[in-house]
C-alpha cells in the first residue's frame, strides 16, 4: 500500500534570493509546505526543527557548499530525497557532490521549469515508497516477533495438551485393567466416554456398530461374531481420544499428508487402550485393522484380502458408508443412494466385494431400520433419582 504524505516539505537552498525567489515562483501553487535558505547552514537549522522530504540545494555556496551540506542533511534525515544545482559544467565538482553529498539527482542552471517540476513529483514518490518500505519491515518484523511468541505458546500448549493425553489415556488403560472381568462395565464406561466427547459422535457409533452387525448376520457369521462386529464398530473411533480438539474437529478431507499419517494411527491407539481387556482380543484386532484395504495399500501392515480380518473388513465398509454420510470423509455431504455409490466404486480395491454386496442387500432388498437420525436423549429437567443408562454393548 502506497504510504501517503498530507503536505510533502520542500527546502530549497541558495545564496542567491534571486534564485529562492523563482524556486518560491515555481513550486507556488504546487501542493508543498515549501522551506527557503540562503545557507546550507540556516538549512540544517531548519531540519533540526521539522522533517523535510526533498531538498533542492545549489552547489557553489560559500562557507559551505552544495556536497558539504547534503552530505549533513543525509546523515541528519537520511530519507529525504536530494537533488543538487550546478551552474557550470564541473564533471569532477559533480562527482564530487554525487560521493559525498549522496544526492539521488543534479540539475543544471538555467533549470527547465517542467523538468525540475518533474524531478519533484518524482523525488517525494521515491520518498513515499522509502517511507512505506521502511514501515513495512518494521510491521513484518514486528509479526515475525507475534509469531515466534505465538509459536513458543504453541509448543507449551501442544506439550501440555500432550501431558494431558497422555495422562488420561493411562487413566483408560488403567480403568480397563480394573474391570477386565466387568466385560459389560467396560462396554458401557467406553461407549459414554465417546458420547461425552463433543467432537466424537455417539450416534455415529451406534450407526456404524448395527451396520457392522447387520453385515456379519447376512454373511452367516456366528452370534459370537455378530456381537464382536457391534462391539468393534460402537468403538472404532476410540483411539481418536489421543488426538488434540484441533484433529477432532477437521475432517478427512481437510487434513494434509502429515496430519492424514497421524490420524491412521489412532486404531492402535484404541488397540493399546484394549491390551488388558483379554477378552476383547478379537475386537481390539477388528479395530486396529480397519484401514487395511482389500488390494493391500491400507496400514498398518498392508494386508491383501482376506489375510484381513473379517470383522475389518466390515467396518472398513460400514464406517466409511456412515462417514461419507456425516460428512467425515468427503466435501460433500452423501445421502444413503449416494454414499453407497462411493462405496460400490472401490469395491475390490479398497473394500472387499462381497462385504460391499451384502451392503446391496442390506439397503435395497432387506432395508433393515438404519437411519441417520435417533431418538433424542431426556432433557436435563425430565431425569429423576434412580434412573439407570442404557447401552446396547
Amino acid at each position: 500500500m502506497k504510504e501517503s504524505i498530507a503536505m510533502p516539505t520542500v527546502l530549497c537552498v541558495d545564496d542567491e534570493m534571486s534564485i529562492l525567489k523563482s524556486l518560491k515562483r515555481l513550486f507556488i501553487d504546487k501542493p508543498y509546505t515549501l522551506l527557503l535558505a540562503n545557507s546550507g547552514k540556516e538549512a540544517l537549522e531548519l531540519m533540526q526543527q521539522q522533517a523535510v522530504h526533498l531538498i533542492i540545494s545549489d552547489m557553489k555556496m560559500p562557507q559551505m557548499n552544495g556536497a558539504e551540506f547534503l552530505s549533513q542533511a543525509a546523515r541528519l534525515q537520511p530519507d529525504a530525497y536530494r537533488i543538487l544545482m550546478t551552474g557550470y559544467a564541473d564533471l569532477s565538482s559533480t562527482i564530487t557532490a554525487i560521493n559525498i553529498g549522496k544526492i539521488h539527482r543534479y540539475v543544471q542552471k538555467p533549470w527547465e521549469n517542467a523538468e525540475l517540476i518533474q524531478l519533484v513529483n518524482e523525488g517525494l514518490e521515491f520518498f513515499r515508497l522509502i517511507t512505506s518500505n521502511k514501515q513495512l519491515t518494521i510491521k513484518v518484523a514486528n509479526q515475525n516477533k507475534q509469531l515466534k511468541e505465538m509459536n513458543l505458546n504453541l509448543e507449551e500448549m501442544v506439550h501440555q495438551r500432550t501431558l494431558q493425553l497422555k495422562k488420561t489415556l493411562t487413566q483408560l488403560k488403567g480403568l480397563v485393567e480394573e474391570r477386565s472381568k466387568e466385560h459389560k462395565s467396560i462396554l458401557e464406561v467406553l461407549y459414554n466416554i465417546i458420547s461425552i466427547n463433543p467432537q466424537l459422535s455417539g450416534e455415529f457409533a451406534l450407526n456404524v456398530a448395527e451396520t457392522s452387525k447387520h453385515i456379519a448376520a447376512l454373511l452367516q457369521l456366528s452370534k459370537e461374531q455378530q456381537q464382536e462386529c457391534y462391539q468393534a464398530g460402537l468403538f472404532c473411533e476410540l483411539g481418536k481420544l489421543s488426538f488434540n480438539s484441533d484433529m477432532l474437529e477437521t475432517p478427512w478431507y481437510k487434513l494434509d499428508g502429515n496430519a492424514r499419517a497421524f490420524y491412521l494411527q489412532h486404531p492402535q491407539h484404541a488397540e493399546d487402550i484394549l491390551v488388558p481387556a483379554t477378552h476383547l482380543h478379537s475386537v481390539s484386532d477388528m479395530i486396529s485393522q480397519q484401514y487395511e484395504r482389500f488390494n493391500g495399500s491400507g496400514s498398518p501392515d498392508k494386508r491383501v484380502g482376506t489375510d484381513i480380518h473379517i470383522g475389518a473388513r466390515i467396518i472398513c465398509v460400514a464406517r466409511d458408508f456412515w462417514s461419507l454420510i456425516y460428512h467425515k470423509l468427503h466435501p460433500k455431504k452423501h445421502s444413503r443412494d449416494e454414499a453407497f455409490d462411493a462405496i460400490k466404486r472401490l469395491s475390490g480395491s479398497l473394500y472387499d466385494p462381497d462385504v460391499v454386496n451384502v451392503l446391496d442387500k442390506l439397503l435395497h432388498k432387506h432395508n433393515p431400520i438404519i437411519t441417520e437420525k435417533r431418538e433424542q436423549g431426556l432433557t436435563v429437567e425430565k431425569i429423576s433419582v434412580g434412573m439407570q443408562l442404557h447401552t446396547n454393548a
